[in-house]
């Protein structure tokens, strides 16, 4: 959802950040990255299943894989924190550098997120009686307990539900900013991000001993953390001198982090945080270390990782995964209850749903860059690093 830019000169005087650094063009492969992470929440939330067996061991297998699909937001949450972090840490030499990035962060999140709200509020016009939900969205309380202890029938729940991680990194992007300007040290700063990312499991724990829901830890910044400061510690690390290092270390990493996963979901026999305590407490970080070591095997040129993430398709899919990420839950509310009723067969009706919603999704979604947003990205020229 942002440039991606990486710094190929190590900043002296203790790596502070705020000498001048090269930067590399954008790097498609990961736009890949982020074309995955919209490709497996579209299957998560298209891929309509009951949680009844099947009868059949291979589709009730792979419906519990389906069911896995939403680690595609903690994709989001460490390409999001790796991208932005090597922003703010490459700027820091720069004149104007809160101005400059919260202004950037507005033009490219505020224009598609707020005009949905305004379409959403001129529909259905929310009271505070049925609709309060609607009042927490415009300030990004969307992933605290005044949301799911709020009114249980609310149709604004139901369309904006999923919008609670941009809520998520909206309030981290309200601290960490001012940490990497405070600490500058690139060293010091990874060791921060170390620190506050093994706070989140520690947290979670906490929580959950004292009676706190699954959905809180899913949900609130403070649990989710561990992805986000993951996708800085890398961003730190791979502008220092062991940049190789790390990125050879990164395919055995995965590959550890994901059996460690796979370990979690064969204890619990489910892949869903909705019902398991262990992905609550220490999956989540599993999953942080997965999904940057996937993006250190993307910085890999002639990887079969940076290969497969430079597909075209997967490219696309990153390059408007903002507008599809938010707009495809709101399209299936249009669709869903009519097929549902007039298609007799559960398969057809399972075909149906993700074709029909891609079909409108994709289309708007390019339609809404490329008419809609791209007038305000244009504005960030004015307001980048000197």
């Amino acid at each position: 959802m942002t440039e991606t830019v990486l710094s190929t000169a190590v900043p002296p005087k203790g790596e502070s950040g705020i000498s001048k650094t090269k930067r590399m063009p954008h790097i498609q492969a990961l736009d890949g990255v982020r074309g995955l992470a919209i490709a497996l929440v579209l299957i998560f939330h298209l891929l309509w299943s009951s949680p009844r067996s099947t009868g059949s061991a291979w589709m009730d297998l792979l419906l519990k894989i389906r069911s896995g699909g939403w680690v595609g937001v903690d994709l989001f949450f460490a390409l999001s924190g790796f991208l932005i972090t090597g922003i703010l840490f490459d700027s820091l030499g720069s004149e104007h550098y809160f101005r400059n990035f919260y202004v950037r962060r507005v033009l490219r999140i505020f224009p598609l997120y707020y005009g949905i709200l305004l379409i959403l509020f001129l529909v259905f016009r929310p009271t505070w009686a049925d609709g309060r939900q609607f009042y927490l969205l415009p300030l990004y309380l969307q992933n605290t307990p005044f949301w799911w202890n709020g009114s249980q029938s609310s149709v604004i729940k139901d369309l904006t539900g999923h919008l609670w991680s941009l809520a998520a990194e909206e309030q981290f992007y309200m601290v960490w900013p001012l940490l990497v300007f405070w600490i500058r040290d690139r060293r010091k700063l990874l060791w921060t991000a170390l620190a506050l990312a093994l706070m989140a499991p520690v947290t979670r724990v906490i929580m959950l001993a004292h009676g706190a829901t699954f959905e809180a830890t899913y949900k609130m910044t403070i649990c989710r953390s561990d992805s986000l400061l993951a996708g800085a510690w890398l961003a730190l690390a791979v502008r220092g001198r062991r940049k190789d290092m790390v990125l050879r270390a990164a395919a055995p990493a995965f590959f550890l982090a994901l059996l460690g996963y796979v370990a979690i979901v064969m204890q619990t026999r489910s892949f869903g945080w909705e019902t398991s305590r262990p992905i609550n407490t220490v999956g989540y970080s599993v999953l942080a270390v997965t999904g940057i070591a996937l993006i250190g095997m993307a910085l890999r040129p002639g990887s079969l990782t940076a290969a497969f993430m430079n597909l075209y398709p997967l490219r696309w899919l990153g390059k408007y995964s903002y507008g599809i990420y938010i707009i495809h839950m709101m399209i299936g509310s249009i669709y869903t209850t009519f097929i549902y009723e007039h298609l007799h067969s559960k398969m057809l009706f399972h075909l149906a749903v993700p074709f029909i919603n891609l079909a409108i999704t994709l289309p708007v979604a390019w339609l809404s860059f490329h008419f809609y947003e791209q007038p305000f990205l244009r504005l960030k020229k004015y307001f980048g690093p000197a």
